[in-house]
């Protein structure tokens, strides 16, 4: 920190850096083109676009009110429009519909399970070749009631146990 430099600037710096680190590196591209398409030769977006930049990414400015609301009348900076979707992202409505697309990504069929045909044709877009007994083992791994099909709650489980998971659900 130079000389003149308000502790602030430090403390805003900082903060821009672990929303920064929270982030996938795709995720950064991601958020950094959408804030690009929107703001002006300066860097900055006018607040007014904010509920666009949002759509675009899948949010709505209801799910970030909390962080939307202290730019209030200004120009958004990336560091601030970043600040605003990791918030957005936490909030619960945001993750649950996020899981449920994903789940449905899943479940070609739109029955409710995910079964071995539908998880094998996961794992052969992803390369990997899984046989049948190791496709069943994925399954039980999380299948609760044991009947080698994977429900919305049973994927939940799933994905909220990967590790570094941004979507972590709490029990009844």
């Amino acid at each position: 920190m130079s000389k003149g430099e308000p502790k602030s600037d430090k403390k805003k710096g900082n903060n821009s850096e672990m929303v920064r680190q929270m982030l996938t590196k795709d995720m950064t591209i991601e958020l950094e083109e959408t804030f690009n398409m929107l703001a002006d030769s300066a860097g900055k977006m006018a607040h007014q676009k904010l509920p666009l930049a949002l759509k675009a990414l899948g949010m709505t400015l209801n799910e970030s009110n909390e962080a939307a609301g202290s730019f209030q009348q200004e120009d958004i900076t990336i560091d601030k429009f970043l600040q605003i979707v990791t918030d957005c992202m936490r909030h619960p409505n945001w993750a649950a519909n996020e899981m449920n697309e994903s789940f449905a990504l899943f479940d070609k069929d739109g029955n409710g399970f995910i079964e071995p045909p539908e998880l094998k044709r996961v794992f052969n877009k992803l390369d990997e070749k899984l046989s049948e007994t190791e496709l069943k083992d994925q399954l039980r791994e999380f299948d609760i009631d044991g009947d080698l099909q994977m429900v919305i709650a049973e994927y939940y489980k799933m994905i909220s146990s990967v590790k570094g998971s941004d979507f972590i659900f709490e029990e009844d």
